[in-house]
């Protein structure tokens, strides 16, 4: 069954809204009433062994409605939001070929914006100019990274945290290969688009006293389910592989230093939750400056 806008464009549901806010359930209920594949846009989900911390749906849930881009990178794989619409611009093809309809759902704020406003489209990197922006970042440190970029050309880390490596990084390689800023690219680039669609937007938007009592729920539902063990095996992973992870899954470091003893559980999910209920508060701003529903 497929959905018609009045200008005979399909209808592709993009579902957003707060962590523990109940997206989920809504998109398994849309998938059912419209023939629907739900396709993830939390950037936490696309990874394998994290399937409890990043509150995956559970193996009921795949089997109810198909679900795509959810548990199939591995922990040591970075993913870039041009990679995530490129995958997502295929699934949403591959659906309306099998006369489905698309239901996008998540909290990732820059895999909406590029869905809903158009990908940035950049020149190629070399690998070797990459590689060495990671050098950098871990020879510098974030700190010191981010204050000589600032100091080359200040457009370049316009609107990114001090803290986000992997935005730092990318605004530097561009910079190195164009010698323009990130930002001034942004403003006079073409985008690359899904133009055949209408994308209905939905924000659940629960009060934040209920998505923080939520929050708390849920960290004491991961534990019982096993997220622990679930650390566990990624810690052992790396200990093999000889690779670090590069998961940012809310509770992966919490757990992980109390499994190194550095503090006890009561701490690290004091930690999680804090985290978590922080997370939240972040998504309400963005939400309200940048997410415009129907």
């Amino acid at each position: 069954m497929f959905l018609k806008s009045k200008g005979n464009n399909l209808i592709a549901f993009v579902i957003t809204g707060p962590t523990t806010s109940g997206k989920t359930q809504l998109a398994i209920e849309l998938a059912k009433k419209y023939k629907g594949v739900i396709i993830n846009a939390d950037s936490q989900q696309i990874y394998k062994d994290v399937s409890i911390l990043s509150s995956q749906p559970n193996k009921t849930d795949f089997k109810k409605v198909p679900h795509k881009l959810f548990n199939f990178l591995e922990f040591n794989k970075n993913f870039s939001v041009e990679q995530w619409f490129l995958l997502t611009e295929k699934e949403i093809s591959k659906a309306i070929k099998n006369k489905k309809t698309p239901i996008i759902v998540g909290g990732t704020g820059m895999y909406l914006k590029a869905l809903l406003n158009g990908l940035d489209v950049f020149p190629k990197i070399p690998l070797s100019i990459r590689k060495k922006g990671i050098k950098l970042m871990e020879t510098l440190g974030v700190k010191e990274f981010y204050k000589n970029l600032r100091n080359e050309n200040y457009n370049c880390v316009y609107n990114i945290s001090p803290n986000d490596k992997n935005r730092l990084i990318r605004s530097w390689e561009i910079y190195r290969v164009t010698k323009k800023s990130i930002y001034k690219l942004r403003k006079n680039n073409r985008k690359r688009k899904i133009n055949q669609f209408n994308f209905f937007k939905i924000l659940i938007l629960p009060s934040r006293k209920k998505v923080y009592l939520n929050c708390i729920q849920r960290w004491e539902n991961m534990l019982e389910l096993g997220a622990i063990e679930e650390v566990k095996k990624i810690m052992n992973k790396e200990k093999n592989s000889n690779e670090k992870s590069v998961l940012k899954t809310i509770g992966f470091n919490e757990l992980k230093n109390y499994l190194k003893k550095k503090y006890n559980l009561e701490i690290a999910s004091q930690k999680s939750i804090q985290t978590t209920k922080n997370y939240a508060k972040r998504q309400y701003t963005w939400f309200k400056h940048q997410f415009l529903a129907n």
